[in-house]
């Protein structure tokens, strides 16, 4: 009898308990647009499926929130690169200043990465510092995000980094490039999640006609995708597939090319905004409104 109630004993404490895979990703929140900060980083090596995903990201960002928004709330940075830095792409310069200059401009680490460090760690802290988390759509390496973390914790021990700092990948390249010792550190120091590999839904080899026409021809955001088929040519290959962890930050999904295109390229002059209704949750107004000139 006694090992029969030592056996359920057993099965009920086994079953009851909560499963811990990742004890980070249980402190983790949604993102929130009203203090949160987007912090955007592409490698621009040696692929330049950047150029595509910096388009894409404009292009979902600003219809959900608005030019003006992105000024205040995301932070665009290029040549996040790691083992691969030989192999970063100059060209890439002429993509990121069509697409996010007019939008509070961006970092270049390539020219000089001790000074982008500066700059990304001062505008992280003043988000940190109000209140505010950051998003990190790790849209190559983590070198650099590794050096902006622990600039933090070094600076502002107090702020707890692994709660608070937000790092998704979808890569595993990418964190193959990453020197191990960067990637350990992020993993350690940051909430760090890895989401299923977006070139599963994002990455189309031969490109999409009816997307690549969609996309030039747009009235706000076809001079940022006509800037990136240049770099890089659709006909050869459309992919955006590091655009999979801002959809994955903004709580939208896992989304096709046919569906991106429907939802942000194809609706007449709209934009939907994402904002938090009184019961704390997003909502998407009515449709009808006017794009933001």
């Amino acid at each position: 009898m006694k090992e029969m109630f030592q056996t359920v004993v057993l099965f009920v404490w086994i079953f009851a308990s909560p499963m811990r895979t990742d004890a980070k990703e249980e402190v983790g929140r949604a993102f929130d647009p009203e203090r949160d900060l987007l912090s955007l980083h592409y490698d621009h090596a040696p692929d330049r499926d950047d150029g595509h995903s910096a388009a894409a990201d404009r292009t979902v960002i600003e219809s959900l929130f608005g030019a003006e928004w992105m000024v205040h709330r995301v932070l665009p940075i290029s040549g996040t690169y790691g083992k691969n830095k030989r192999s970063f792409i100059s060209e890439s310069d002429a993509v990121m200043d069509v697409v996010w200059k007019a939008r509070g401009g961006w970092v270049a680490v390539a020219r000089e990465w001790d000074k982008a460090v500066e700059t990304v760690y001062e505008r992280w802290l003043a988000v940190l510092t109000e209140g505010g988390d950051v998003f990190v759509k790790e849209g190559g390496q983590s070198d650099f995000t590794a050096a902006v973390v622990k600039r933090l914790r070094q600076e502002h021990p107090e702020i707890e980094t692994h709660r608070r700092i937000h790092v998704i990948q979808h890569s595993r390249w990418n964190e193959d490039q990453t020197t191990p010792e960067a990637l350990e550190y992020v993993k350690m120091h940051a909430r760090y999640v890895r989401i299923s590999d977006a070139n599963r839904y994002l990455n189309v080899k031969g490109g999409d006609v009816a997307f690549t026409q969609a996309a030039i021809e747009h009235p706000v955001f076809g001079p940022s995708w006509q800037a990136a088929f240049k770099y890089y040519d659709p006909v050869k290959r459309l992919d955006f597939s590091d655009t999979g962890e801002l959809l994955y930050i903004l709580g939208l999904g896992e989304m096709s090319v046919t569906d991106f295109m429907k939802r942000f390229l194809q609706q007449e002059r709209s934009r939907p905004s994402l904002r938090k209704d009184n019961t704390g949750i997003f909502a998407t107004p009515p449709a009808g409104r006017t794009p933001e000139k």
